[in-house]
Formats: structure tokens, C-alpha cells, sequence
């Protein structure tokens, strides 16, 4: 067991002592937009992103997701390998403000606006960096093509991309997904969103990222052509992924994805059918949101060396249910986490890289709302029969999970 932080309240700074117009949009994702600090030298928020949640989602106050990161996620996952978030304050009229500014830069697909209602938001460090979101490491029991890899095919992405080559701890494999990420990324594959690129507090796109790093002075020499970056790119964080810590990194977060979602989300709607068999409660209705107390009490019953209490399968009715909600739930926050990584490589020869660690850093550790459970029953049935159909017509994707090995 991971010895566990305690979270200790500190005063939060507000962010009326800066302009909506020294924030800049960066990117988003289903629940929160990403904003990086442009303003005038300010040690409090140099080189830090801003994150505010949506109108078009339930999502936890701020310090609840802190609580959850601190109390909760640091217990299965090292405290290092978690980002350090600080809790700003806002208002109603900056966060509208900054509304209006953004429009324009935001994707036309994306939907949602900022919580003008929301008090509080998230700081986090921005350094150049990339953060990848791998998604499902594993294959289910019975099937050849993992998650990802039918989902993308289902929607069209073009992408050769496979998880289970980032999680495999080989480092042609590891290699290959890269080198997929970052040209599915070049080829302007933006509503994938599993690879993206910072420098200097900006979202780089495939047409910036030379001029803007040579502008900044933070590429070797050597560097000439965008074929070049690519393989700087890729061979940077390479050798992070290859990293003792990294690679017991991703097989923790491996386990953790795998152990977690034993019944998968069928066999979680086939339990909760068995348990309101009387009552017919659609799935996961009126099944209340976990508390932090609750989380912290699934992690011990989680983290109990085996033998020294009951197994879940052994548990009766409602408690065997309850706890594997809450299992399936803490399974989808870490398979919709992102990793964030500095690339020091990136950076002029003259600079010491100590400067900007390598380390592999969990980001988007939120906790999942109980009220999405039918909706990724409905996903996951979609996704299965949209793929079973075309796989009839094309060949099937064969993905090599490890664990097979």
C-alpha cells in the first residue's frame, strides 16, 4: 500500500489580480477547458495552465476532486507520478469575460461553455511538454481487438495507433505507438485527441511547432527540417517511457485499468438487472455519487492483501454491487487519465535538462459520475456491433496484449 498524503487547506489566489486577457485557450476536453497564462511576469502564475470546469457536465467542486487526488488516487498511484494542483478563486464576471475571449479559438465540434457559476479552478505546472492519453491497456477475455482499436475503427479515424504497444514495456512496440501518435497528430487528427504538444505556454500545431521552437531557442542545432522534430520527438520520450519508474508506471496504471474493471460494463448491468430485478431501477439510477469517505473505504477493501478479507464476488446483493460501481467508476477515471511529459530534449544543448525532468506525470484524475454507466453500456453495445458488422467485410485488427505473452 502507498503511504497516503494528507490534504492540508491553503489560502487561494484569485484570479481578479489578472486580466480574462492574459489567459489563453489551450485545449479542452468533455468536462474543462485548458488556459495558459500570456500576461505580464508573474512568479504565481508563470508558466502555469489554468483549468475550468463546463456548463455541460456534472463535475465535483474543486477541492473534492483535490481531496480525491490527495486522499484517494495517491494511495494506488506514487505521489510523484501526480501533478500538484492549487485551487484558485474566481468570479462571475471574469469567467464570462473570458468566455467571450475564447470563442474563436475553440474547435467548432467541441461542446459546452465555461461554469461562469464555478468559484474555484485549477492550477497546474506548463513547461514544453506533451500529454498523451493511452486509453484501455488490455483486451477483453474472448476478443482479438482491443477498445481503442474498435473504436477508432468505428469512427473512421485513421490512426495505427494501439494502446497495448504503449503498455507492452517493449521498446520497438512502445516506439511504434509513439511514432502513430505523433503522425496521426501531424496528419491534423484533432478530435482524437490523444497527443498533443506545448512550448511556451501555446498548443502547437504540425505548422507552428519549428518556427515556434526556433523562435524560442529550444531546439538543438541540429534540428532543420519538421522531419527532424519528428524523431526528436519521438526518441525524447522514448527514453522516458523506458525509464525504470515509467515502465513500473505503466504497469501500475495497467493493473489498475485491468483489476478494477473485472465484471466489465456488461457484466456490471447483469448484476445490477440481478439486484433490482424487483424494482427495475434503470442502470446506475438512484445510485448515489461516492463520497471521499466512501472512495477511501473501496481503496482499502481494494488494497486488502488477499485472504484477509472477503473477495467481491463472495459479497451478497447490494454490497457486492456497491462495490464493484465504485470499482467500474475508479477503472474509468484511470483509462480517461492523460500522461504528461517534459521534453527535455526539445530544449538548446546549453540548458541543463535537470531543469526540465522527464518524469511522467498523471493528469485528469477526476472522479466519474455514477450517471454515465448506462450511457457507456450503450457506448460499449454500439462500438461492438458497429465492429462486428465490419469486420465482415474487413479484416480484423489482432492487438497483442502482454498479459497474453
Amino acid at each position: 500500500m502507498l503511504a497516503q498524503k494528507t490534504y492540508h487547506s491553503v489560502p487561494a489566489l484569485d484570479l481578479a489580480d489578472t486580466s480574462p486577457d492574459h489567459w489563453k485557450y489551450l485545449s479542452e476536453g468533455g468536462a474543462t477547458l485548458v488556459f495558459s497564462y500570456t500576461g505580464p511576469q508573474d512568479e504565481r502564475f508563470h508558466n502555469k495552465v489554468l483549468r475550468l470546469g463546463k456548463n455541460n457536465t456534472v463535475v465535483e467542486d474543486e477541492d473534492s476532486l483535490i481531496l480525491f487526488q490527495t486522499e484517494v488516487i495517491s494511495r494506488l498511484v506514487l505521489q510523484k507520478h501526480l501533478a500538484v494542483l492549487e485551487t484558485v478563486l474566481l468570479s462571475s464576471s471574469w469567467l464570462e469575460s473570458l468566455s467571450s475571449l475564447c470563442k474563436k479559438a475553440r474547435p467548432e465540434w467541441r461542446t459546452g461553455d465555461i461554469d461562469t457559476n464555478r468559484t474555484k479552478g485549477f492550477l497546474a505546472p506548463n513547461l514544453v511538454s506533451s500529454p498523451i492519453s493511452p486509453k484501455w491497456s488490455f483486451l477483453r477475455p474472448g476478443l482479438r481487438t482491443c477498445r481503442f482499436c474498435m473504436h477508432s475503427s468505428c469512427r473512421g479515424w485513421i490512426t495505427s495507433y494501439c494502446p497495448l504497444d504503449l503498455f507492452s514495456s517493449s521498446p520497438a512496440r512502445i516506439k511504434n505507438a509513439l511514432y502513430a501518435l505523433y503522425d496521426a497528430w501531424a496528419d491534423g487528427a484533432a478530435s482524437q485527441n490523444n497527443f498533443r504538444l506545448f512550448a511556451d505556454g501555446r498548443l502547437m500545431s504540425p505548422e507552428n511547432l519549428l518556427p515556434a521552437l526556433r523562435g524560442l531557442g529550444m531546439l538543438h542545432s541540429s534540428v532543420l527540417e519538421e522531419k527532424d522534430i519528428r524523431e526528436l520527438v519521438v526518441e525524447t520520450l522514448l527514453v522516458s517511457f523506458m525509464k525504470s519508474e515509467s515502465l513500473e508506471l505503466l504497469k501500475t496504471l495497467k493493473n489498475l485499468q485491468r483489476t478494477l474493471d473485472g465484471l466489465g460494463i456488461e457484466g456490471l448491468a447483469s448484476l445490477w438487472d440481478n439486484v433490482h430485478s424487483l424494482d427495475r431501477a434503470s442502470f446506475g439510477g438512484g445510485f448515489p455519487q461516492p463520497t471521499i469517505d466512501d472512495w477511501k473505504f473501496f481503496v482499502t477493501e481494494y488494497l486488502e492483501p488477499r485472504g484477509s478479507s472477503v473477495p467481491p464476488q463472495a459479497l451478497s446483493g447490494e454490497t457486492q454491487l456497491r462495490y464493484n460501481i465504485l470499482s467500474y467508476l475508479l477503472s474509468a477515471t484511470f483509462k480517461d487519465c492523460s500522461m504528461m511529459i517534459m521534453l527535455p530534449g526539445l530544449l538548446h544543448g546549453s540548458l541543463p535538462t535537470s531543469l526540465f525532468p522527464s518524469l511522467i506525470t498523471l493528469i485528469d484524475l477526476d472522479p466519474k459520475r455514477v450517471e454515465r454507466l448506462q450511457k457507456w453500456l450503450e457506448q460499449d453495445r454500439n462500438i461492438m456491433q458497429e465492429y462486428t458488422v465490419s469486420s465482415q467485410t474487413k479484416s480484423e485488427k489482432r492487438c497483442v496484449d502482454v498479459w497474453e505473452l
